[in-house]
């Protein structure tokens, strides 16, 4: 559609507190669109047509009188939502809001360095700030566990994540990455997590009706097969939703309106494009490494969140939305222990409603390049059940060290066979259960690269094959297309 002329300019309310601008556009052809005025910058109008289709304008596709009409109402605009920003921020309790009051128009990057969320990861598909809170830490009132901001392909902000009072914090270690498996953990009685449950709901609900009115209620699309409850408060292009789950957790996420108007549903990328995204992250080297890059980081931080973080790093590699809190309550007991096989299935529920991704149990008897490089080639990782043993650690950190500084890589490979023989005695405890990735192989050196949800350091780590399947358990999934 050229567009030429608008025909109407007006301002449709949409809560007590927030206004959207929405154009009646005409075309010199006779064509009609309506469609909101998300920003204007640059002399270029940003438009959403009532898909969620997002388009630029540029003002010099429109009549003299119009451009006019559009500054002078978006100018208008803009000073009524400067009235409600101070006041939200207010009850958040942090400026969440710049003075444009659009989150979804702003790089996450810029609303993370405002909230002192430190980066966790960011590949050229997507990218997220996590922050595991400290004692005292509050937003809207209530003290979350951890909190999370995403963003999207183009660097702007997708959604907002804050998991409050959960049955996972109920026994959690102290430690992270491979402190985890020291026996260092706390616990809270049960009735005690259910009251703070219920002191959170209510905090933060009580400081989002004091500026954004009464709320509504409806359902969402959680992580599996599965609605629940929410209350919903919307302000401009913003969703509030708060859930408590019971026994489960509370969790508030901010999203695009559009997002839970469709109930929680994701716009999915095509199979297609996603194949070719997968193949073009493989990265091949000269001495015969062979690995996927960009896979997104998620650190499971001090719990037992291995699956439910590994589960959420392949399913956005595979372009779908996941939240590690969220996989948690499907499968995970008080304390973090997660019941695999029963995430598996609803992760597999999810993945079967972006297209052809599949999610598939595997027997993984055998590591070899030759087993694992049909998947590896492809940009697809292996979700891999092991045992994260101190020596099995010990050797990955010391050789993947050690890789950096290799001259001749035949000698190196005679080197670490040797030293996988004699480490084996060592290897064959079972405990420190785990599930971490498989990510790449090296035919010439038989060694696999690996993967583990404890942050940036651990991206990739190298290991023997024979040490790798010392400490396998046979077993493992993979998100396929």
């Amino acid at each position: 559609m050229n567009l030429r002329t608008i025909s109407l300019i007006g301002l449709l309310i949409i809560s007590a507190h927030g206004k959207k601008v929405m154009l009646d556009i005409s075309s010199d052809s006779g064509d009609q669109l309506r469609a909101e005025l998300i920003n204007l910058e640059d002399n270029t109008a940003l438009l959403r047509r009532s898909d969620g289709k997002e388009f630029a304008t540029p003002l010099a596709y429109l009549s003299a009188d119009s451009r006019v009409q559009l500054k002078k109402l978006w100018q208008e605009y803009q000073i009524e939502v400067s009235k409600n920003l101070a006041p939200i921020n207010e009850a958040l309790g942090h400026q969440l809001f710049s003075k444009t009051g659009n989150l979804w128009n702003e790089p996450v990057a810029d609303i993370a360095k405002r909230l002192k969320w430190p980066l966790e990861s960011s590949t050229p598909y997507t990218s997220s700030y996590r922050l595991y809170t400290r004692p005292g830490y509050k937003f809207a009132g209530a003290q979350p566990k951890t909190v999370v901001a995403y963003g999207n392909e183009t660097g702007k902000a997708e959604s907002f994540s804050l998991i409050y009072s959960n049955k996972g914090d109920s026994l959690s270690t102290v430690g992270s990455g491979e402190d985890h498996f020291k026996e260092n953990g706390k616990s809270i009685d049960r009735n005690t997590l259910n009251g703070a449950m219920i002191f959170d709901k209510r905090t933060i609900a009580k400081n989002l009706t004091a500026v954004l009115g009464e709320p509504t209620e409806q359902r969402i699309l959680g992580q599996g097969n599965k609605t629940h409850k929410t209350q919903r408060w919307d302000w401009l292009d913003h969703s509030f939703l708060l859930t408590h789950l019971k026994e489960e957790y509370v969790g508030l996420r901010i999203t695009k309106s559009l997002f839970a108007d469709n109930k929680g549903k994701y716009e999915r990328v095509s199979d297609g494009d996603m194949r070719k995204r997968l193949k073009g992250n493989v990265v091949t080297r000269e001495n015969g490494d062979t690995f996927i890059d960009n896979i997104p980081m998620v650190d499971q931080g001090p719990k037992g969140y291995c699956a439910p973080a590994t589960f959420e790093r392949a399913m956005r590699h595979a372009g779908v939305a996941a939240d590690m809190y969220l996989l948690a309550t499907l499968a995970t007991t008080g304390g973090g222990g997660t019941n695999t096989r029963k995430l598996y299935d609803e992760v597999a529920f999810t993945t079967r409603s972006k297209g052809s991704r599949t999610a598939r149990e595997l027997q993984l008897r055998s590591l070899s390049p030759a087993k694992i490089k049909k998947y590896i080639d492809k940009g697809v990782p292996l979700l891999w059940q092991m045992c994260s043993l101190p020596t099995y650690n010990m050797v990955a950190n010391r050789r993947t060290i050690e890789r950096r500084n290799v001259k001749d890589w035949s000698t190196y490979a005679s080197k670490i066979a040797g030293e996988a023989e004699s480490n084996l005695p060592n290897l064959q405890a079972k405990g420190n259960y785990h599930i971490c990735m498989i990510i790449g192989y090296n035919a010439a050196t038989n060694e696999v690269a690996v993967s583990d949800s404890w942050g940036k350091r651990y991206t990739i780590r190298w290991v023997h094959v024979d040490e790798a399947e010392a400490v396998s358990n046979k077993s493992g999934y993979v998100i396929d297309l």
